[in-house]
């Protein structure tokens, strides 16, 4: 009895955590100034824009406006993950640095890639 308990609170406990899946931490703060900020709507299995172009040194956010929460901002080269999108509103931020200009950055939806769920940064 006592096992079946610590399992049903195992399974709850993974339900209410989105299933171990982290979230994307919201940034509440502001780019420094001049750097400005582009913003990518998460909709539901398309990104709008799909390709950008920005300077080194500004800041993409993408912000959940679709009502599906299974969407990620996922880079295929690994410079940046947002984990889960919890909610419609939600959002991930990633701020690309000197280092990456000149650079193009292919991302995806983890679970609708294959439905095209796709983007590109391109930074100058």
């Amino acid at each position: 009895m006592l096992r079946r308990i610590l399992m049903v609170t195992a399974i709850a406990t993974l339900a209410a955590c989105g299933g171990g899946h982290s979230s994307p931490t919201e940034s509440k703060s502001s780019p420094p100034a001049g750097t400005g900020m582009t913003m990518v709507q998460v909709g539901d299995n398309f990104f709008s824009p799909q390709s950008i172009q920005i300077s080194s040194g500004q800041t993409v956010q993408w912000t959940l406006t679709g009502q599906m929460t299974n969407h990620t901002v996922t880079d295929t080269g690994g410079a940046f993950d947002s984990g889960f999108l919890s909610r419609p509103g939600a959002t991930f931020s990633h701020t690309f640095t000197a280092a990456d200009a000149g650079k193009t950055f292919h991302y995806q939806c983890q679970t609708h890639a294959s439905l095209g769920m796709t983007g590109i940064v391109q930074v100058r």
